[in-house]
C-alpha cells in the first residue's frame, strides 16, 4: 500500500527533483567562482567576476526555494495519502480485529510511525539525491583540475561512508525499541488521563504520578539509546570527515609549492572535499535512517494491506427476519464459554436477556455482531450461516446501542445525524421520540448546539437519548441494546425503555432492571446464567415457576 503511495506521487516526485539537482549542480560552483575570485589579476575582472558571483548566488536561491516548496508539496501529499489510507483501514477492519490493537497502538501509527517514514523516509530521499548530486560535480571538478587529489579523497570516503555502517542494525533495532516503548506510554497516558476524575476522587494522584514517571523513564531511556547509537555513528563519521580534510589540504600544499596548482584552487579543492566527504557522511547516515525507517514502515504497510475478516462475504441488505442459534458454544475466555445455546429471535418480538454480571449477556450480541469470534454450533440470520455473512451489514441494518453512549464535540443535529442526509424536521422528531426536543429547543442554538467535550453541558440521561435519537432517526426494523440504561436513574432508565418498547421494531435488550410494568411487555425473557440459557418465557410464566428469574427479582426487590 505504501508503495501505491509513493507511485502515485511519483511524477510530482520526480518533477521536484528538477530544482533539486540544479540547486546540487549549482551549490559546489560557487567553490570554482571562489576560485575566479582569488586568481583574479585585476580590479576590472575581479568587479566582472564579483558581479557574476551575485548573479550565480541569487540563481541559487531561487532553485534552492523552488525545491523546497516542490518537496514540501510532496511530502503534504505522501501524508496526506498516508494518513487517509490508515484512517479508511481502521474503519474497513471489523470491530474485532480493531479491538485487539487498542487505541493507543494505532496513535502511535498516526503520529510517531507516519512521521518517521516522512522525515526518515521521503525527506531524507530527497537530502540524499542532493548529496549525490554535489558529490558527482565535485568529483569532476577535483578530476580536471588535479586527479590525484581526487584519489585521496575518494579513498577517504570510501572509509567514511563504511564506517557509520558497523551500528546500522543496532540503530534499526534500538528505533523499533523506541517506538514499541512510546506506544506502552501514550497507553498509560490515555488511561491515566481518561481516570482523571476516579485518580482525583480517590487520592490516588502520588501513585498514578510515580507510575507516570516510571512510564516516562522507560520511554526517554529508550529514546535516549536509539539517540545514542546515532550519535556514535554520526562521531564516527565526523572524525573520519576531520581526518581527511587534513590530508587532502596538506597534499594540497605540497602541489602549491610544486607550482602545480594556484592558491585559488586549493581553496576551492578544499571547498569540492566538503562536497564529497559531507555528502559521503550525509549519504551513510540517511541511509542508516533508511534502514532503521524499514521495520515502521513493514508493520505500517501490513496494517495498511490488512484485510477485513468482513472481505469476501456476503452483505445482508433485507431487514432481518430470524436468527436462530442452534447448539451454540463459543469459548469467551479460559475461564468462561457460552454453552450449546439454542435461542430463536422472531422479526417483531421483543426480548430481554437478563442474568447476573459475567453470566454471558453481552456475550449473545457480541457473537451477533463484529466483535464475535470462532463459534461451534450454526447460526442462522434470514437462513443463512452467519460464518459466511458481512457482520458489519448486519449492525447496518440492525444496529448495536451500547451503555457507553459516544458523542462527539459537535452540535446536536451532527451527533443525531452523523453528518448524513438528514433534515432538520427528521432530526426534530427523533429527538422528540427520544424525549429530548423539549430540552434542546430551548438551547441558545437549538439543535445547533454545541455538545462540549465528554458532553459535560448535558446529563448522562439527556446524552443516552441523544444517543437514542440516532437510532429513531433510522426507523431500523430491529435493534440490538446492550444496557443502554445502566447509570441512569431509575425514572430516566423507565422513559427510555418505555420509548423503545413502543415502538414498532424487533428488540434485543441485555439489561439488568427488573420493572414489571417493562418486563411484561417483552414477548420473552432470556435468563443467562454461567453462559447457558437457565430460563426463558414471559415474565408471568418465569414468576410463576419460582426459579431464577424469580430469585433475581425478589433481590432487587429487597
Amino acid at each position: 500500500m505504501i508503495k501505491k503511495i509513493y507511485k502515485k506521487n511519483g511524477y510530482k516526485f520526480l518533477l521536484s527533483l528538477i530544482p533539486v539537482v540544479i540547486v546540487g549542480i549549482m551549490a559546489p560552483m560557487r567553490s570554482y567562482i571562489m576560485q575566479l575570485l582569488i586568481d583574479s589579476s585585476n580590479y576590472r575582472e575581479l568587479l566582472e567576476k564579483g558581479l557574476f558571483a551575485a548573479v550565480f548566488s541569487a540563481g541559487v536561491f531561487l532553485f534552492e526555494w523552488v525545491s523546497k516548496k516542490g518537496q514540501a508539496i510532496v511530502v503534504r501529499d505522501i501524508e496526506k495519502d498516508l494518513r487517509n489510507q490508515l484512517m479508511h483501514k481502521l474503519f474497513d477492519i471489523s470491530a474485532n480485529q480493531f479491538e485487539k490493537k487498542g487505541l493507543a497502538y494505532y496513535l502511535s501509527k498516526f503520529t510517531t510511525d507516519i512521521n518517521i517514514i516522512l522525515n526518515d523516509g521521503v525527506n531524507n530521499v530527497y537530502g540524499m539525491i542532493m548529496q549525490l548530486v554535489f558529490a558527482v560535480v565535485a568529483v569532476v571538478y577535483l578530476f580536471c583540475v588535479e586527479p590525484f587529489i581526487l584519489l585521496i579523497v575518494a579513498a577517504v570516503s570510501i572509509v567514511q561512508f563504511g564506517v557509520p555502517n558497523l551500528l546500522k542494525k543496532r540503530i534499526a533495532s534500538s528505533r523499533k525499541e523506541y517506538t514499541e516503548a512510546l506506544e506502552v506510554y501514550l497507553d498509560g497516558v490515555k488511561s491515566d488521563l481518561g481516570g482523571h476524575k476516579v485518580i482525583r476522587t480517590f487520592d490516588a494522584v502520588k501513585q498514578i504520578l510515580g507510575q507516570q514517571e516510571k512510564l516516562s523513564d522507560f520511554v526517554c531511556r529508550k529514546n535516549e539509546y536509539s539517540s545514542r547509537n546515532l550519535y556514535w555513528a554520526h562521531a564516527l563519521a565526523s572524525f573520519v570527515n576531520n581526518g581527511a580534510f587534513l590530508i587532502v589540504l596538506g597534499s594540497c600544499m605540497v602541489f602549491v609549492v610544486a607550482g602545480r596548482i594556484t592558491v585559488g584552487e586549493v581553496v576551492a579543492i578544499t571547498n569540492m572535499m566538503n562536497f564529497v566527504l559531507t555528502p559521503c557522511k550525509a549519504i551513510a547516515n540517511g541511509m542508516i535512517q533508511l534502514k532503521a525507517m524499514e521495520r515502521v514502515k513493514a508493520e505500517l504497510d501490513a496494517l495498511l494491506e490488512q484485510e477485513s475478516e468482513n472481505d469476501h462475504k456476503e452483505n445482508i441488505e433485507e431487514n432481518i427476519r430470524e436468527i436462530c442459534l442452534d447448539n451454540v458454544t463459543q469459548k469467551i475466555s479460559e475461564s468462561f464459554s457460552l454453552d450449546k445455546l439454542a435461542l430463536t429471535f422472531e422479526m417483531g418480538r421483543k426480548y430481554a436477556i437478563v442474568g447476573k454480571s459475567g453470566s454471558g449477556k453481552s456475550s449473545i450480541i457480541k457473537l451477533l455482531t463484529e466483535y464475535g469470534g470462532e463459534y461451534t454450533g450454526r447460526v442462522l440470520v434470514n437462513g443463512r450461516e452467519l460464518s459466511g455473512l458481512n457482520k458489519e451489514s448486519i449492525m447496518h441494518v440492525s444496529p448495536v446501542c451500547y451503555q457507553q453512549t459516544y458523542i462527539f464535540n459537535d452540535t446536536v443535529f451532527n451527533n443525531v445525524a452523523l453528518y448524513q442526509d438528514y433534515s432538520k424536521d427528521e432530526v426534530v422528531e427523533a429527538l422528540r421520540k427520544a424525549g429530548i426536543y423539549d430540552t434542546i429547543r430551548r438551547l441558545p442554538e437549538g439543535v445547533d448546539e454545541k455538545i462540549q467535550e465528554n458532553g459535560k453541558n448535558f446529563s448522562g440521561g439527556e446524552l443516552q437519548r441523544i444517543a437514542l435519537a440516532r437510532l429513531f432517526l433510522r426507523k431500523k426494523a430491529m435493534t440490538f441494546l446492550d444496557e443502554i440504561t445502566s447509570g441512569l436513574d431509575n425514572a430516566t432508565a423507565y422513559e427510555i425503555e418505555k420509548r423503545l418498547l413502543d415502538e414498532d421494531m424487533t428488540i434485543i435488550n441485555i439489561t439488568h432492571r427488573y420493572n414489571k410494568a417493562l418486563m411484561q411487555k417483552y414477548d420473552e425473557i432470556i435468563v443467562m446464567d454461567a453462559g447457558r440459557v437457565a430460563e426463558r418465557g414471559s415474565f408471568d410464566e418465569l414468576m410463576g415457576k419460582r426459579g431464577e428469574f424469580f430469585s433475581l427479582c425478589k433481590i432487587l426487590s429487597e
